[in-house]
């Protein structure tokens, strides 16, 4: 992935995802990267950031999004990735 905007190292949460673009026109299947983290100037927050790999895509400029959760955001978030990944992990056994 050239032209990278999320830096991308030992401490990555995930760096290789399997993630979809989707427009009012189109849905593209792309890989991208997604991390979990605080940063120095905001140690309240928990930051979710993703960056999609859009080489090729020139419709869609090189950008990465970030949203900034409250830790009572964070731990929301992660309940609801525990129950879906229980029902998954449930139902192809």
């Amino acid at each position: 992935m050239s032209n990278r905007i999320l830096s991308v190292n030992a401490y990555t949460t995930l760096d290789l995802v399997s993630a979809r673009l989707e427009t009012h026109d189109d849905s593209l299947s792309l890989d991208g990267v997604l991390n979990v983290a605080t940063e120095d100037e905001c140690p309240d927050r928990v930051i979710l950031g993703i960056e999609l790999d859009t080489v090729g895509v020139d419709a869609v400029p090189a950008h990465a999004d970030r949203i900034e959760l409250t830790p009572d955001q964070a731990e929301a978030v992660a309940e609801s990735l525990q129950n879906y990944a229980e029902d998954v992990r449930s139902a192809s056994h």
